[in-house]
C-alpha cells in the first residue's frame, strides 16, 4: 500500500449508472384508446338524460353570431373616433409648440 502525496485534489472516477426502462408502444397506444373511449362513454351518459331534439344545436346559433357581429362595429367606431381625436390633439400641440419655439428662437 503506497501513500500518495498530492498537492491537488484528484477527483474519483465517475460511474455511469444506466437503468434501462422497457417501453411498449402497443401498450401505450391501447391505454390511450381506452382513455378516449372512456371519456366518450362518459360524455354520452351525461347527454342521455336530455331527450334528443332535432335542430336543437342549430337553433339560436345564427342569432347569437349576429349579436356578436353587431357588437364589435360599435367598439371599432369608438376606437376609431378616439384615434382621430388624439391625432387632432397631437397636430394642434405640434403647431402650438412650433410657433412657441419659433418665437423663443427669435428672442435669442
Amino acid at each position: 500500500m503506497a501513500f500518495r502525496i498530492s498537492f491537488f485534489h484528484t477527483p474519483k472516477h465517475r460511474v455511469f449508472d444506466y437503468k434501462p426502462l422497457y417501453w411498449d408502444p402497443k401498450k401505450e397506444e391501447l391505454e390511450e384508446r381506452v382513455q378516449k373511449t372512456r371519456s366518450l362513454v362518459a360524455a354520452q351518459k351525461k347527454n342521455e338524460n336530455k331527450p334528443y331534439v332535432p335542430g336543437s344545436t342549430i337553433r339560436g346559433s345564427f342569432s347569437k353570431s349576429h349579436e356578436v357581429k353587431r357588437r364589435y362595429p360599435a367598439r371599432q367606431k369608438l376606437i376609431r373616433s378616439v384615434v382621430i381625436i388624439s391625432l387632432v390633439i397631437i397636430m394642434l400641440a405640434a403647431v402650438y409648440f412650433s410657433q412657441s419655439f419659433s418665437y423663443f428662437f427669435r428672442l435669442f
